[in-house]
């Protein structure tokens, strides 16, 4: 007699068996309850396995595929230079931004003088002075792991927004959405 497995089975459904294997699987289907159940379970999904259709696409459709890939192709790293460029430019009023607050700090600090008779050079000189050592006060201790820490965070955030960005377009191109 035959070990009945899920692939006799199978084969019994199709009517691939011989005839002598064909009557070993219905004896041992009516000696066994188990046997029966697993039987009726592939028998139910073989039924709905031969109702089912096909899905047809549209003749069409590669065509169309096609030419959506090419356009994303252009799309997408023109999106990514819009991204590093805005990220880029925050970055560059960031940087202006410290400056020009140190340059105030250092002009409202400096000594005015309109009494006293110090020539423009001598006065240049001073703001110079004193700009690099606000400079050098901002960006040692603290102030340098404040800005270091500000960098980081926008470094982090952008990334997360270049990642987000792309798993979009990843997933309009798949779906054949627009982005």
């Amino acid at each position: 007699m035959i070990r009945i497995t899920d692939e006799i089975l199978n084969k019994y459904l199709d009517g691939d068996l011989s005839r002598e294997e064909a009557e070993q699987v219905k004896s041992g289907l009516r000696a066994s309850e188990e046997l029966m159940k697993q039987y009726n379970a592939l028998k139910l999904v073989h039924q709905k396995l031969f109702v089912m259709k096909e899905d047809e696409v549209s003749p069409g459709f590669t065509d169309t595929l096609m030419m959506q890939i090419v356009k994303r192709k252009f799309a997408i790293p023109k999106q990514q230079k819009y991204f590093i460029f805005s990220i880029a430019t925050f970055i560059t009023l960031l940087c202006l931004v410290i400056l020009g607050l140190s340059i105030s700090a250092i002009i409202s600090s400096a000594p005015s003088s309109i009494g006293d008779s110090k020539s423009v050079l001598v006065s240049v000189t001073n703001l110079s002075d004193g700009l690099v050592k606000t400079l050098k006060h901002t960006f040692s201790g603290k102030g340098l792991s404040i800005i270091g820490s500000i960098f980081s965070f926008l470094i982090i955030i952008s990334g997360y927004f270049f990642f987000e960005m792309q798993k979009r377009a990843k997933t309009s191109l798949g779906n054949g959405q627009q982005l």
